[in-house]
């Protein structure tokens, strides 16, 4: 494999990477922060926490 293949190659797969995780965090972006955020205390209640942490 020639130098020049092998850095198409490599910036493909960067460029592919980059862009898996954008259209991934464009799509769920709620199921982020869902997971990222615990409930807020004063506005839930504790029955409805373990609801909302999943």
């Amino acid at each position: 494999m020639s130098s020049r293949a092998l850095m198409i190659a490599v910036i493909g797969f960067i460029v592919g990477s980059i862009l898996s995780v954008l259209v991934v965090r464009h799509y769920a972006p709620d199921e982020i922060t869902k997971k990222t955020t615990p409930p807020d205390p004063l506005v839930v209640a504790p029955e409805d926490a373990a609801e909302q942490t999943r």
